[in-house]
């Protein structure tokens, strides 16, 4: 409570109260907001939803109206997160931004008793298993797929606060060096510093599993590269990096919002030698690359295909609100229809990467294994599948597949 800017809760149940429509994702809320303290108290109430949740039902007969809920939302993830001596000042804070807010007498009343009990009960109310803070069903098939141990090793990931990392040709003076060259984390509390190079291009905000898919692409100086669905362009500036000016890189995303964020960021690199495309993959056709590229087909093509979002549940915490059990079976068909639409741009001896930031096997080798018994010509080369865990980065997969060369 020290130090808090007066509308940083308020703020922050707008943002929540925006996403429960349906429309955005937590993360595109976010992307117009620096990441200071409202960002961060939006991300762990986000962490802890279900474990909120299943406080307040056990005090709540009658559903509130949703922004007296959010801020209910709110004041118990502080709850969550601090001493309980800061408990009794976290209800005055509360109340008072229920006021600020124009909530009824009646309202402000009801979120100071709530509170009050639930600081009375609190010895029973706020030790709830780590397994609550995720769908049950999502569990089981974590522990399905990679056992019971390594499930709740996940679980216990997803529910820390993240690390930053940014992608630079050294080490800024508010980061320190990582495990993984080029990548660099952001010293606790020194974000404030990193923000002007962020807007400058001269850092990029990157998590190293990116680095994956584009050293299996194995891009060379002088090679004609596409990265489809490229947006918001992190991956392409790994590969533009590595062409460092040569051959040429079109990058591909349909239209809207992220292709500007991919714009935005290819315009910091500068290089002559890529362009950007507005397009659906299934619009591509021989003359657009021909026009853009010179070429029909490419050396190497990248395709980080839209997914659960399964192994970047600690970025993107809102992931194990939103998913089903359905959603795999749909991402798994999608992603097949995309895999195809990106190999027949890519030339007879030349490669392909399918990449995703899901771990689950649906989505990452299943799909994989399809494409290649429908297409005799394919190869899968090398396959890496990073689970967070283990790597203390993003999860996700990434498979290289060749192409035979024409007889």
């Amino acid at each position: 409570m020290d130090n808090r800017n007066e509308n940083e809760w308020e703020v922050g149940i707008a943002l929540i109260g925006e996403w429960e429509k349906g429309t955005v994702h937590l993360d595109e809320l976010l992307e117009s907001h620096d990441p200071g303290k409202t960002r961060w108290l939006v991300m762990e109430v986000f962490r802890e939803w279900l474990r909120i949740d299943q406080i307040l039902s056990r005090l709540i007969k009658k559903e509130p109206r949703p922004r007296a809920r959010n801020l209910l939302r709110l004041a118990v993830g502080e709850f969550l997160d601090r001493d309980s001596e800061r408990q009794p000042r976290i209800v005055h804070y509360a109340v008072e931004t229920a006021k600020k807010m124009g909530l009824s007498k009646a309202e402000c009343g009801f979120i100071n008793g709530v509170l009050r009990s639930t600081i009375r009960k609190w010895d029973n109310l706020g030790n709830l298993d780590l397994g609550t803070t995720h769908p049950e069903w999502l569990v089981n098939r974590w522990t399905d797929q990679f056992g019971e141990s390594s499930a709740m090793q996940l679980v216990s990931w997803n529910q820390q606060t993240p690390k930053l990392t940014v992608r630079a040709k050294e080490c800024p003076k508010y980061a320190n060096e990582t495990p993984w060259e080029g990548f660099y984390a952001i010293e606790s509390g020194r974000f404030a510093p990193a923000i002007e190079d962020l807007k400058t291009g001269t850092v990029y905000m990157q998590d190293p599993f990116a680095r994956i898919p584009v050293d299996l692409l194995g891009v060379k100086k002088g090679e004609y590269v596409m990265d489809l669905c490229a947006a918001p362009g992190g991956k392409t500036r790994l590969i533009a990096e590595a062409l460092n000016g040569t051959g040429r890189l079109l990058a591909v995303d349909k239209p809207g919002q992220r292709l500007d964020r991919l714009i935005g960021n290819l315009n910091q690199l500068g290089h002559a030698n890529v362009e950007v495309l507005g397009s659906r993959l299934e619009d591509l056709n021989d003359g657009i690359l021909e026009k853009l590229s010179g070429r029909k087909r490419m050396d190497a093509v990248l395709i980080d295909v839209p997914c659960s979002n399964t192994g970047v549940i600690q970025k993107r915490p809102d992931v194990k609100l939103r998913i089903k059990e359905s959603s795999f079976a749909v991402h798994a068909n999608q992603q097949k229809s995309l895999l195809r639409n990106a190999a027949q741009w890519v030339r007879p001896g030349g490669r392909l990467v399918y990449s995703t930031c899901s771990i689950d096997t649906e989505e990452n080798g299943r799909v994989v294994e399809s494409f290649l018994a429908e297409n005799s010509q394919w190869k899968l080369e090398q396959s890496v599948e990073s689970y967070p865990w283990e790597c203390d980065h993003d999860g996700g997969g990434a498979f290289l597949l060749t192409r035979a060369l024409t007889k």
